[in-house]
């Protein structure tokens, strides 16, 4: 079997009735308008939860942000806060979202859930001269990016801007700027917000909405603004801060119980022995990081030392054999260390480089085998595999595509791998036939994606934040649904578990985000992971 290569699988994308292409030239205004407009919002197409109204009941004044978990529908609650203000009178909206694919999905839902039909979406793709020809500036309700509001509205006041940034109070400095509001809006939204702050073009936005009286609502997936410089700059724009939890009362109403399934998947014997003989690199390695700068060096993330720096990347390549399996390191540059070229004395003269190449014969990438098995012997309506390597997205990707077919796969991963507009058509094609997303950190944080019902992990959450933004996609059920389950894959006889453990532990302790846990045994039949036969 000729299986698909990843140029192809883009092009296929670029092909389909998913392509950004298609869907953006509907998004963009094609007529010109020389005279402002203001729309209301009668009607949103769905209905808020208990909390999400009481979250919009707090919403007063001018200013407010919401502290939601991924997944629990902020952009509803922005919706209907439009709809109410519009209802007062007539308004004009602005809508900042961070990136051109989440751009894509809020126009969509405001033409579709709050039936604005010139809903707009403004990006560089076009040229600032057809911008200002066209005057999409005067239209109802417009969504871009941060870049391109202050490129086109506030690019004259760059000098003041800078200055407003170095004083005590920006937003009454700028008072005494504007003379008439170069943002010709009532109402901002800003959704992930805190993409915002800090020298950036839209925290620039921010203040002048602020100085110039518009009403803001700003969106945000952090659990918690714990840091004291990125919380001192969000009261200079906000008099509001609202952080709701998932552990609240009135949000556990409506969220599913939350299951982890722990699984436990065998380890081929070629691939824990290389898993080994890395782990005795390491200790050579760090040996001569303590004979050489002292035991405390290795407690410093150092970036000066050759030695330290080959340390880390041995390290980081022995954690991602085991949980993005062997495949996902093919063509590292890791393994033209000499140090892993040859022969050890302790694995009978072998080298890491040729375990590595006894590992891949035995078995491939028993991670990827895993989850093929286990999206076969689970039900489900839509999936969402999350892995850490763009390298394993597309593999694992791929493979689900050859097996069954374009039509019901989407992958969906970093810039380093896929462009905006790839990444756009991705989403979108998740959002209609497909039934399973793969998908790298790109998916855990600020994108609007499909509810799912099964979440699988290929490989461990790195931090607490990790953990609870990939359990969100699974918090909004489809009907009749009351369990939200994750299956987290670990390797036997490695870190896996332990590291897993350990964040739950943190998130659970710091973030009080809870799950029932279980541990589930994958029992390999006629092979490495080619069936499941239930689970313990």
């Amino acid at each position: 079997m000729v299986r698909l290569e990843w140029d192809e699988y883009l092009s296929m994308l670029e092909r389909s009735p998913s392509s950004l292409s298609r869907t953006i030239s509907g998004l963009m205004p094609r007529d010109s308008l020389g005279t402002p407009r203001s729309v209301q919002v009668f009607k949103v197409n769905y209905s808020l939860w208990d909390f999400q109204e009481r979250v919009l009941n707090r919403v007063a004044g001018s200013t407010l942000i919401l502290g939601l978990p991924t997944g629990l529908g902020k952009t509803y609650i922005a919706g209907a806060y439009i709809m109410r203000e519009s209802q007062v009178k007539p308004v004009r909206v602005l809508f900042l979202v961070p990136s051109i694919p989440l751009g894509v999905q809020q126009t969509l839902f405001a033409r579709s859930m709050l039936g604005v039909r010139h809903a707009y979406f403004i990006s560089g793709a076009m040229p600032p001269e057809k911008r200002v020809r066209l005057g999409v500036w005067n239209w109802e309700f417009i969504v871009c990016t941060p870049q391109t509001v202050y490129n086109d509205l506030l690019t004259p006041f760059q000098d003041r801007l800078d200055e407003a940034r170095r004083t005590g109070d920006p937003v009454v400095f700028l008072r005494g700027v504007f003379h008439r509001p170069p943002l010709p809006f009532d109402v901002v939204v800003a959704d992930e917000c805190q993409n915002y702050i800090g020298e950036t073009d839209g925290y620039a936005v921010l203040l002048t909405a602020k100085a110039c009286n518009l009403k803001i609502l700003a969106l945000s997936a952090t659990p918690h603004l714990h840091s004291a410089w990125r919380l001192e700059e969000l009261k200079r724009v906000f008099d509001r801060i609202e952080v709701v939890s998932v552990e609240e009362d009135a949000v556990k109403a409506i969220v599913p119980k939350r299951a982890l399934k722990i699984v436990r998947v065998e380890s081929p014997p070629a691939l824990l022995e290389l898993y080994r003989a890395l782990g005795f690199i390491v200790d050579s390695y760090r040996c001569r990081v303590v004979k050489t700068y002292g035991e405390n060096h290795l407690n410093v993330f150092c970036r000066s030392h050759r030695l330290c720096l080959a340390t880390r990347i041995i390290e980081n390549l022995r954690k991602r054999v085991v949980e993005d399996g062997a495949s996902s390191v093919l063509g590292y540059r890791a393994w033209r260390n000499v140090d892993l070229q040859k022969p050890l004395r302790e694995f009978k003269g072998v080298s890491a480089v040729e375990l590595f190449r006894r590992a891949l014969m035995e078995c491939r990438n028993h991670k990827h085998d895993a989850v093929l098995t286990l999206l076969e012997a689970v039900d489900y309506r839509k999936a969402i595999v999350f892995t850490e390597s763009i390298r394993s997205a597309k593999q694992l990707g791929l493979r689900l595509v050859d097996r069954m077919g374009f039509e019901s796969v989407s992958i969906l991963v970093g810039k380093e791998g896929m462009g905006p507009e790839h990444q756009a058509s991705a989403l979108l094609h998740f959002s209609g036939g497909a039934r399973v997303l793969v998908a790298t950190s790109v998916a855990e944080e600020g994108l609007d994606i499909p509810s799912a019902d099964v979440e699988v992990w290929v490989d461990p959450p790195s931090n607490p934040k990790k953990w609870i933004q990939r359990f969100g996609r699974v918090l909004r059920q489809p009907k009749g649904k009351k369990e939200a389950r994750v299956y987290a894959l670990v390797s036997k006889n490695t870190h896996e578990e332990a590291k897993l453990r350990r964040v739950l532990k943190v998130s659970e302790k710091v973030y009080g985000f809870t799950q029932r846990v279980s541990v589930e045994h994958f029992k390999p039949r006629l092979g490495f992971q080619k069936s499941l036969r239930g689970f313990t």
